[in-house]
């Protein structure tokens, strides 16, 4: 699955909205005569063919029954396409920084249990496809803006049978006795989501607020931090009613890692986040090793 009726053309370094410049009959012209340019080019029969894609397989420790102590009893094994070519688009690597973000998930898999996810730039979808395979989401939306990237993230949600399709030759399991069903529960989705706050007020109306958000390594200039927490705003549950004085106040989360190269400074993410209400305290904030400060995972609550 590369393509949805309801996708519009949209490139990564279009960065939010900016297509909006043009009609769509300028898109529509400027498509055709990229077609006819392609048709025109000449063909070298001698060029080699190269698959331009590398799989990535992960295993992680089942969470998806509240067995925080599994200990390895039963593993689940996600399988990813991705391209190395970055000149293509940054969406279709996987990036350090969900790494990074799964690593902190499976240690806290009650984040997730239960809970509606969505995941903005998902890219290739390592952190939603954990969400939903490992760690028993109740729900996950994939997204991207990207149409390229979107075809490849639908074709990875396949590839771990969480868009009723699969193949026999790419299961989702480790093949040993210790082997989990290979069916997910969680009701699963790969839109299209452009940031923005008129995007997010039409997404909302069909998929509803959700639970948590995650986001990691996608936020390279300053641009595109306001649209990113328009969508978060209008998307995130609103915090709710609670004297128990602690962190938990069961509203939304939004959970954050940036350990890409970027040129936009954290210091601006916090001051716009701010602007909407939203804080990462430092006492959740998440570090892959003791004393190793780098590239933490920011928990971002509303506040006010």
């Amino acid at each position: 699955m590369t393509e949805n009726e309801n996708d519009v053309a949209w490139r990564e370094y279009n960065i939010h909205d900016d297509y909006n410049k043009t009609t769509t009959s300028d898109n529509n012209q400027s498509q055709e005569e990229d077609n006819n340019d392609e048709q025109q080019q000449p063909v070298d029969i001698f060029a080699t063919q190269e698959d331009p894609y590398d799989v990535q397989e992960y295993t992680f420790p089942d969470k998806n029954h509240g067995d925080d102590d599994n200990n390895g009893k039963t593993q689940i094994t996600i399988i990813l396409r991705e391209q190395k070519d970055y000149d293509v688009s940054t969406g279709m690597s996987v990036w350090k920084g969900s790494e990074i973000l799964c690593q902190y998930l499976i240690e806290h898999p009650h984040v997730i249990r239960g809970k509606k996810v969505l995941e903005v730039g998902a890219g290739v979808g390592l952190c939603g496809v954990v969400s939903a395979k490992v760690l028993g989401a109740s729900s996950v939306l994939l997204t991207d803006g990207d149409q390229l990237v979107l075809g490849n993230l639908r074709h990875n949600m396949e590839l771990n049978e969480l868009l009723g399709s699969s193949s026999s030759t790419t299961t989702t399991t480790t093949t040993t006795n210790n082997e989990s069903s290979s069916s997910c529960p969680c009701s699963c989705s790969c839109p299209q989501l452009i940031w923005g706050k008129s995007r997010a007020i039409t997404f909302e109306k069909e998929y509803g607020k959700q639970d948590v958000i995650l986001a990691t390594d996608c936020v390279y200039v300053t641009k595109s931090v306001r649209p990113l927490f328009e969508t978060v705003s209008q998307l995130l549950v609103s915090k709710k009613n609670n004297n128990n004085g602690n962190n938990d106040d069961g509203g939304g989360i939004f959970l954050f890692v940036n350990s890409c190269a970027s040129i936009c400074p954290l210091e601006e993410v916090m001051r716009i986040g701010k602007e909407f209400g939203f804080a990462a305290s430092e006492e959740e904030m998440w570090y892959q090793q003791p004393g190793d400060e780098s590239d933490p995972v920011y928990v971002f609550r509303r506040r006010c």
